[in-house]
């Protein structure tokens, strides 16, 4: 201890201490000089004076850090007395660094950070996957996606199997069940809005450890059939709609037309167990079949039917307790479940398997949806940090040569080449981490940038990318790394090679071929990343052009859509009709309308559904299902939408009234009915069947997503099932801009029924951009990484090029003196450039050729 202060003292004295040890050094050299040989001798046998000092403060402080703040402190000087090169450096690394920064802070957000609860590690998710087909699936309320080739997975499971494995006690402390709540009908304070939320189990906040901002959670009491209707709001809900008022517990609120009693608010933070999905209210998961047109099948179907698919869950583990043994006795038990839930040989063939994964960072619906395009941009942005870190080399292994001399000197007063080395690093460093500070304002404005790409104007981007501290901690660590990275290699080279020669020589003292050697290696680096950037950017965008020349089938200029759910606000069966019917009336007359109508979904909207079709004498294949898209309409969608009719008549009134014709698409006739006019053929679609007349045939358009495959489509009439007709989607053809009819659309609306709220409000084209915002986000950010890359390879190589030219003066000037002309002395130096040029394509294009395969699933029609 009194060693620490006693140099924490020196530290504060230091300049004292200087003077004092410069007194006593020339002291002792006047002994010397006076004991004989005189001052010289004196010097020489007294030895280096500089490397003595150094020794003496060594012994008095913290060497290392003495050491240290000088060297930034010469850095900081180093910088400010040259800032062309500086402020080139600092622009390169931000750029690269806050690109980085930018991507970074989105893979966090989606991929690393974990819920806001208490112990998230602890937190165990429960899917399913198969190998193929899985027929004893025999309904699902869920998400369900591919799993290799043939097979599926999916978070969704029967409640009988959530019952089951709710025994398994040992392995978790707790087991909750939750299913989402899509476009409900929400009303609180006289305002009405389309809201989701969550369906929970008694346990599913306190498995999570959550607690509430202000009154209670739902609890285990509150989770059973015929049980109060209570819901808990978000906090964000809570602040929006009833501005943070404590009153709210108790108020009640409406969703889908039934009153449940506000209880308690969400705390700040959290946003549910999935990342993508923002739920606005909780209620209990045994409510739901009240929302039902028929709570007592429904209540049977949801909690009884073992082959019914619905609920997802989450557990927490035991201390002690892994991933591994979860999945043994968890995949055990439901094995034998699901075995007897199979009836048929088939049934039996195909089990779908349990599997668990980790639930720190919640569900992975997102992490699916954007992993592989965020390790793409993240490799993207990496690689224009290491042409930044190239360049920023180069320009500093010029500037080494430059500083030869000056290291020379250091080096011949006693200084190690490892003192040498660390001080040229801490320039380095210091450069980097200010080039991350200005990286960090970049990343701001980026990360703005690349979210309202994402969003493309919607409002459900319910994750938020942010600058918090890990983000920050990484920026830091990547300044520094990236500091050591580009400064390593110049420092080495600059303290390298004989010192003598260097003392001798003027203004650029030694001409190294290693170094020449590896600034050559570093341009062609430059050159082949930047072609590999460009050729990743010309693919994306080809994509996107191959994807807005894609025919649609349909006119989509001009074109309003919105939706609407009657049926939510109290509307049943031929009400909801009528209802409809008599809004689209309405909206016709307001001016600038040319045509009104409405479907159950939207064209080009990512939606898909599929019901069994019969042809009445077609040949039957045993053990094959013919399936067909469906989609129900008014009369007058096909002429809204402009899409022409071929052959035969479109659906009109009649057909409205008497719903028993449809109309079919090209597709349809020509897989179904190839070389023949379909027009007054019959056809069964649905389970039960229903017989219907093919009265035309449509030109095919397209039906879920510009890249999706347009599968068979049949045309009904909407009255032909009203308890399909839940909610609508209006289509309004405008003569002008389309965005200018919104606000006399909600007037309508609200005079009709002020308890149904306007939503997905947007043009059919905008509709359609939505669904292609991955392509155009890759096309546009691939688009600024590549002119970005080629602006810094091109400062790079002018930087190399200007260096050699200089480096070559006194030859240049010798070959004019001998008689060459100038286009020969320029043609010796571009051929030299030109062939780092070539040799930077040619390895550019084999690593693009060999790269595009890694992107192939981006791709569309290249």
């Amino acid at each position: 201890m009194n060693e620490i202060i006693r140099r924490l003292g020196w530290f504060f004295r230091r300049n004292r201490f200087d003077r004092d040890i410069e007194e006593e050094m020339r002291h002792h050299l006047a002994l010397k000089a006076e004991e004989g040989g005189g001052a010289e001798a004196a010097n020489r046998q007294f030895g280096n004076i500089a490397l003595l000092k150094e020794n003496s403060r060594a012994m008095w402080t913290f060497a290392f850090w003495e050491q240290f703040s000088q060297d930034v402190r010469y850095g900081l000087r180093s910088m400010a007395a040259n800032k062309l090169f500086t402020a080139i450096a600092m622009l390169s690394l931000a750029l690269g660094i806050g690109a980085n920064t930018a991507i970074y802070s989105f893979m966090n957000a989606i991929l690393l950070r974990s819920l806001p609860v208490q112990h998230p590690e602890e937190l165990v998710i429960l899917n399913w996957r198969s190998a193929g087909e899985t027929p004893v699936v025999h309904g699902m309320d869920g998400n369900m996606y591919r799993n290799g080739n043939a097979g599926h997975a999916s978070p969704n499971l029967p409640f009988a199997a959530y019952e089951t494995l709710l025994q398994n006690k040992d392995l978790v402390s707790e087991l909750f069940a939750y299913a989402g709540a899509h476009e409900m009908n929400l009303v609180a304070r006289n305002q009405a809005e389309v809201s989701r939320g969550l369906y929970v189990s008694g346990n599913f906040f306190s498995g999570l450890g959550v607690n509430p901002a202000v009154g209670r959670l739902i609890a285990a009491e509150d989770d059973r059939p015929g049980g109060t209707p209570i819901a808990v709001v978000s906090y964000d809900y809570w602040q929006r709609r009833f501005a943070a008022d404590p009153a709210a517990i108790g108020q009640t609120i409406l969703i889908n037309n039934i009153a449940f009693i506000v209880v308690g608010v969400t705390p700040t933070g959290f946003n549910g167990v999935d990342k993508g999905f923002e739920p606005m209210f909780y209620v209990p998961l045994h409510i739901q079949p009240i929302f039902s047109r028929n709570p007592v099948d429904e209540a049977k179907l949801r909690f009884f039917d073992k082959n019914f698919y619905w609920v997802e869950m989450m557990g927490r583990l035991r201390p002690g307790v892994g991933l591994t043994q979860a999945q043994t006795v968890f995949g055990d038990r439901f094995h034998r479940f699901v075995e007897g839930t199979a009836t048929t040989p088939q049934e039996k063939a195909e089990l779908p398997e349990l599997w668990t994964q980790a639930g720190g960072g919640g569900l992975d619906s997102l992490s699916r949806q954007y992993s592989k395009p965020l390790y793409v941009l993240m490799s993207m942005v990496a690689l224009i940090l290491v042409i930044a870190c190239a360049n920023i080399a180069n320009l500093l292994l010029a500037r080494g040569a430059a500083r030869r001399r000056e290291i020379a000197i250091r080096l011949s007063l006693g200084a190690s080449r490892a003192r040498v080395i660390r001080q040229l690093l801490t320039e380095s460093v210091l450069l980097s981490l200010s080039g991350g500070i200005l990286g960090v304002m970049v990343a701001m404005w980026a990360i703005r940038l690349i979210t309202w790409l994402l969003s493309d104007g919607r409002d459900e981007m319910v994750w938020r990318a942010t600058l918090d501290w890990p983000v920050l901690g990484f920026t830091a660590g990547l300044a520094v790394l990236t500091g050591i990275i580009f400064g390593l290699a110049p420092a080495i080279e600059a303290t390298g090679g004989p010192v003598a020669p260097a003392l001798k020589e003027g203004k650029i003292a030694w001409r190294g071929s290693s170094r020449t050697r590896l600034s050559h290696v570093l341009l062609v680096t430059q050159i082949a990343i930047s072609l590999l950037l460009v050729v990743a950017a010309s693919l994306f965008v080809r994509t996107l052009t191959n994807l807005h020349s894609v025919d649609l089938g349909f006119n989509r200029e001009n074109l309003l859509i919105f939706s609407l759910n009657a049926e939510q606000a109290g509307y049943k069966d031929a009400a909801v009709a009528r209802f409809y019917e008599s809004l689209g009336n309405r909206f016709r007359q307001i001016p600038g309308v040319r045509g009104a109508s409405f479907s159950n979904c939207p064209l080009v909207a990512g939606c898909w559904g599929e019901t069994e079709l019969a042809i009445p004498g077609a040949p039957v294949t045993p053990g094959k299902k013919t399936s067909t898209s469906t989609l129900q309409v008014n009369e007058s969608f096909l002429n809204t939408m402009q899409i022409p009719v071929l052959l035969g008549r479109g659906i009109d009134a009649h057909d409205i009234a008497s719903p028993h014709g449809v109309v079919v698409t090209q597709l349809f006739a020509k897989k179904f009915f190839p070389g023949e006019n379909p027009v007054g053929r019959h056809i069964r679609i649905g389970d039960p069947a229903t017989d219907l007349e093919i009265i035309g045939v449509a030109k095919t358009t397209l039906y879920n997503s510009l890249r999706e495959e347009t599968p068979p489509l049949v045309y009904v009439p909407y009255t032909q099932n009203h308890q399909n007709l839940e909610g609508v989607f209006f289509e309004l053809r405008t003569a002008g801009n389309p965005l200018a009819a919104v606000s006399e659309v909600r007037r309508i609306v609200h005079d009709a029924a002020p308890s149904i709220p306007i939503a997905n409000v947007k043009t059919q084209a905008t509709q359609i951009d939505q669904t292609i915002a991955q392509e155009r986000t890759f096309a546009d950010l691939c688009t600024c990484f590549a002119v970005l890359a080629l602006i810094i390879a091109c400062v790079g190589l002018y930087g190399t090029t200007a260096y050699s030219v200089a480096r070559r003066t006194n030859e240049v000037g010798i070959r004019m003196a001998l008689g060459a002309r100038r286009a020969s002395i320029l043609w010796l130096m571009l051929r030299q450039v030109m062939a780092f040029a070539v040799a930077g394509l040619v390895i550019g294009l084999i690593a693009a050729w060999q790269s595009a395969r890694l992107v192939a699933s981006f791709l569309f029609g290249v």
